[in-house]
């Protein structure tokens, strides 16, 4: 009854709310979408630590 649908829902990874398969898929399309970006702002911010970290290091170098 309801409890076995509790523990089927705790159970799962996706849970669909209405009945359109549709939904599979964008969510995966929007999962994708937020890894690329999360990758994209870890290289970013990766390459300015270091830019900056050379930038330091210069400078004290030069002083």
């Amino acid at each position: 009854g309801i409890q076995g649908t509790d523990v089927a829902k705790q159970a799962s990874d996706i849970i669909l709310v209405d009945d359109n398969l549709y939904s599979i898929i964008n969510a995966i399309m929007w999962s994708r979408n937020l890894y690329d970006s999360i990758a994209k702002f870890l290289q970013f911010q990766l390459t300015i630590n270091i830019v900056v970290a050379l930038c330091v290091f210069i400078g004290a170098c030069i002083v």
